[in-house]
């Protein structure tokens, strides 16, 4: 995909979470929405960024469940701020998973996950 394309999709998700789950459905109502989407979202916006970047193929895929393992680190190619970008989605992505697949959760865990979203955007934007 193109990044304009990974972009896009990003901000899709962005307004599933901001829009629909927390301003209409409210965070309590939407915990699995959250991370459904998160995860995903920011992997976009990184997909984004690598191709832009020229860091990796234009078939590159990147995957968000390659976060839940240190593996990640091996499967990236170096880039600006990797350790710290690498880190904050591994913690994302673990958080999402509970959301989305565990039992019910309490709103304060979505919250972190919300807060790891606005880290990550503006990182990764700030790079692009």
């Amino acid at each position: 995909m193109r990044p304009e394309a990974h972009l896009q999709a990003f901000m899709k998700r962005k307004e599933t979470i901001f829009k629909w789950a927390v301003e209409v459905r409210g965070i309590e109502n939407s915990k699995r929405i959250i991370g459904d989407n998160a995860s995903k979202a920011i992997t976009e916006l990184l997909s984004a960024y690598l191709h832009k970047k020229r860091k990796v193929e234009e078939g590159f895929q990147l995957n968000h469940t390659w976060f839940k393992s240190e593996r990640v680190f091996g499967r990236l190619p170096e880039f600006e701020n990797k350790k710290a970008v690498v880190g904050k989605m591994m913690d994302m992505e673990r958080l999402c998973e509970k959301l989305s697949y565990g039992s019910p959760r309490q709103p304060e865990e979505a919250k972190k996950v919300l807060k790891l979203f606005e880290e990550l955007e503006a990182i990764i934007m700030g790079m692009l």
